[in-house]
């Protein structure tokens, strides 16, 4: 005769279950707000680099052309500084250049001078436009010669800047809290304070471009991304306007 052991299974209990499941639930829902919040980060880096890209494209296309203003500019036209700046149409906010880009010498490309300032992007204006409706703020170019032709050339700044000085210099970035931005602590070559003068009178000029990103998610919470501000700048040298 055979003696048979019956065999038993052990198993969890059903608090060892309940237990289990919190732990997992927990470790899951941390990990889901570690991986929020670093797409929170990344999403704010990709909108500030982009941004970024923006303004400097921006600047790039500002830079060469107003480096070119009043280049063989014809005397006499109206409202134009030897330095081929408008001055009615420009100041602190606003900047219109005129260059006479086709009056190459005859002898340089055999075809007849050209004596006016009518072509092709001869006369442009940089400026801010302010979109109330839309709340954007965006760096424009005008082409006068082309039926005042618009080009956005930065559609996500919030101030835009132009700074007069006859000599080059060198200065400190500065932004406030709403965004606007300026330069401080301009110094001349020697070392002593700069002053602005007119835009007429401009040889080396000074573009500065506020950038602000709005706040993401909500403060003291995890993944939270405050609002950040970015200046860029510019220094034009006008080389038509210096007398070597």
């Amino acid at each position: 005769m055979q003696t048979r052991t019956a065999k038993t299974q052990a198993g969890f209990s059903l608090l060892e279950l309940l237990i289990a499941m919190g732990i997992t639930l927990t470790v899951v829902g941390l990990a889901s707000t570690l991986l929020a919040s670093s797409f929170n980060i990344r999403s704010r880096e990709d909108r500030k680099s982009d941004a970024i890209a923006d303004v400097q494209r921006a600047l790039n296309i500002m830079t060469r052309e107003i480096s070119n203003s009043g280049f063989k500019v014809p005397a006499g036209l109206p409202s134009v500084s030897p330095n081929g700046i408008v001055t009615g149409d420009s100041n602190n906010e606003s900047l219109r250049i005129v260059s006479n880009l086709n009056g190459m010498p005859e002898s340089a490309n055999g075809y007849l001078e050209d004596s006016d300032v009518n072509d092709g992007d001869e006369d442009v204006k940089f400026l801010m436009y302010v979109d109330a409706a839309l709340g954007q703020r965006y760096i424009v170019r005008y082409e006068r010669n082309a039926t005042n032709q618009t080009t956005v050339l930065a559609n996500r700044i919030d101030s835009l800047i132009f700074r007069y000085y006859d000599e080059r210099v060198t200065y400190d970035t500065t932004i406030n809290a709403a965004g606007a931005c300026d330069i401080t602590n301009v110094k001349n070559a020697a070392g002593n304070d700069e002053a602005e003068v007119s835009p007429g009178a401009a040889k080396f000029i000074v573009i500065a471009v506020g950038v602000s990103l709005p706040a993401v998610g909500t403060p003291n919470a995890t993944g939270y991304q405050p609002a950040a501000q970015v200046q860029l700048a510019s220094d034009v040298v006008l080389r038509n306007s210096i007398v070597y």
